[in-house]
């Protein structure tokens, strides 16, 4: 029979002392339950067991295959969030009322498609900073990490597709 374990989140830090660095967990706590609430654990299900492999296998299979496009689309709404959201939360704008990302502000600046949205977001426009690798002049881009064409191409069309559903999930 197995224990069944309660936990809560914990943090970890590293400590570095030499060339071993070893992380430190702190606000670790785990309870087992009491031994009249124990219950045996289920069995491992071939199928379970094999799922990080089948995964593992898939990404490589996409990576060596060239299937970019449709990974990167499944992180567009993470970068989106990461490098957007700040300014542009549900396809709003909160330094400039009339250049949101909903439709009628994008088709009213000429930035209705794909390609007009990548240049922005390559580039930046006004107080908008670019994201771009080769951006330039250094003061319109971002100060943070730079994204890869594909990952600007895949935010250019996630913002398109999100405008096209009026922000709605």
């Amino acid at each position: 029979m197995a224990c069944q374990l309660r936990t809560r989140m914990a943090k970890v830090t590293s400590v570095q002392h030499g060339p071993l660095a070893a992380p430190r967990v702190r606000g670790v706590a785990v309870r087992a339950d009491t031994p009249q609430n124990l219950t045996p654990a289920a069995p491992t299900q071939p199928a379970q067991r094999q799922a990080p492999a089948a995964v593992a296998i898939a990404a490589a299979a996409a990576i060596l295959l060239g299937a970019s496009a449709p990974v990167l689309a499944a992180e567009a709404p993470e970068l989106f969030a990461n490098k957007c959201a700040g300014c542009h939360m549900n396809g709003g704008n909160i330094l400039a009322v009339g250049a949101t990302l909903f439709s009628e502000d994008l088709q009213k600046n000429g930035v209705d498609s794909p390609e007009a949205l990548y240049k922005i977001i390559y580039s930046g426009k006004g107080k908008m900073p670019g994201f771009g690798k080769e951006c330039a002049p250094k003061g319109a881009c971002t100060f943070g990490a730079r994204l890869s064409d594909e990952e600007v191409t895949s935010l250019a069309s996630y913002v398109a597709e999100r405008a096209a559903a009026g922000w709605k999930s």
